[in-house]
């Protein structure tokens, strides 16, 4: 009986002692971390000028990441004077070119969600055949089998058509990935 009532005034008194607590109201936490943020700002401004900015084209180059102050660095001029033009992004490459990284991972990118169209109407096509059959067999009118019995064999074709439509695009992404392999291209580009 004695550590029962030891247990007792010891829940009693955690929870006197935990009312006298008060949490901190959602507004003095969003006021502190507010000059926080000003604090860590004016530090960054006083030992360089501007805080560091990155950006994706810092995290596509590649070998290192760099920073910039503010402004992005301007492109040197050309020395024969004339404006140099961006190559058009949206032309396409002439026949034989190489591809780049983005055409690659939209060739393979466009092969695969067909293929998961596929799959997932090839599954649909399974479920209904499924439910067909045991239509089918919890029916005991002849004309009512028989119009089930045609759906379900129409949802047999149509469910084969589409496994072999899958097996179709399963050899166009191997066929890809090969001609990507005998072309040199980094594995990762049809990640």
């Amino acid at each position: 009986m004695k550590p029962f009532l030891v247990g007792c005034v010891a829940v009693l008194l955690l929870a006197l002692c935990s009312s006298h607590v008060a949490a901190q109201p959602l507004a003095e936490i969003a006021r502190q971390e507010k000059l926080r943020r000003a604090a860590l700002a004016s530090k960054a401004s006083e030992e360089n000028g501007s805080p560091k900015v990155y950006t994706n084209a810092n995290l596509r180059g590649g070998s290192r990441l760099t920073t910039s102050a503010g402004e992005p660095p301007r492109p040197a001029a050309n020395p024969a004077g004339t404006e140099a033009t961006p190559p058009d992004q949206n032309a396409p490459s002439p026949p034989g070119a190489p591809m780049d990284e983005e055409g690659w991972r939209t060739r393979i990118t466009a092969v695969r969600q067909a293929q998961d169209r596929a799959r997932l109407m090839a599954a649909a096509l399974q479920n209904r055949a499924d439910g067909l059959s045991a239509d089918f067999t919890g029916r005991d009118d002849p004309a009512q089998r028989s119009v089930i019995e045609q759906e379900r064999i129409e949802a047999l074709e149509e469910l084969d058509r589409t496994n072999a439509e899958i097996r179709q695009l399963d050899q166009a992404v191997r066929d890809i990935q090969e001609e990507a392999r005998r072309a040199g291209v980094p594995p990762g580009w049809l990640r």
